[in-house]
């Protein structure tokens, strides 16, 4: 009997889910897949703060460019998405986790509606994690690498081009040796 080909490929594909597990939603420790992140040395040396805004502005770019390349309208830049994402960001910097939910269980919404007590549109998220034992040196590795991820992950690339959002936040966090985004996207208001 021949195997089938699709099959053995999502089997393979689930046991590396199962051996090498991501950090789970409680923030516990675990093993990541590997993969060698290209960055160029020589560039000007970044505090983790210029570090995070410069990918946050280079993730902001091609997320619109993404969106451009579909003939979808640009998402523009919105204050409350911005310090929600930003604010997530550093909590999981900070504490050591990469989930939707942080260990109190508050989500996207609960993070929007700190700063947008009547919110009154959808919201979607986007979350990565990079880290490198040498050092975070280019902003534009780690962006590249993010945006490459998600818009191969079904789910995130649909956040990033879904008709139904029309503002974007984003805010990342580093430590010099790890940096967090969050993707924070908003419909229009009453939607």
């Amino acid at each position: 009997m021949k195997a089938n080909p699709r099959l053995l490929f999502f089997l393979s594909l689930a046991s590396v889910f199962c051996l090498f597990p991501l950090r789970d939603s409680a923030g516990k420790e675990g093993k990541s897949i590997p993969f060698h992140l290209q960055q160029k040395e020589g560039a000007p040396k970044l505090s983790p703060a210029q570090f995070s805004a410069k990918v946050e502005s280079l993730i902001m770019e091609q997320t619109n460019a993404a969106r451009e390349g579909k003939k979808l309208s640009a998402l523009a830049d919105d204050e409350i998405l911005f310090k929600a994402a930003r604010d997530h960001s550093q909590d999981m910097l900070q504490r050591n986790y990469l989930s939707h939910f942080s260990p109190e269980k508050k989500s996207v919404v609960d993070r929007v509606k700190k700063y947008q007590p009547k919110l009154q549109r959808s919201l979607g998220e986007n979350l990565h994690t990079i880290s490198s034992a040498q050092g975070l040196v280019d902003p534009v590795a780690v962006a590249d690498q993010m945006m490459d991820d998600w818009m191969h992950s079904p789910p995130h690339r649909k956040n990033i081009l879904s008709k139904d959002y029309a503002y974007l936040g984003v805010g990342c966090a580093s430590d010099g040796q790890r940096i967090f985004c969050t993707q924070v996207f908003g419909g229009p208001s009453g939607k």
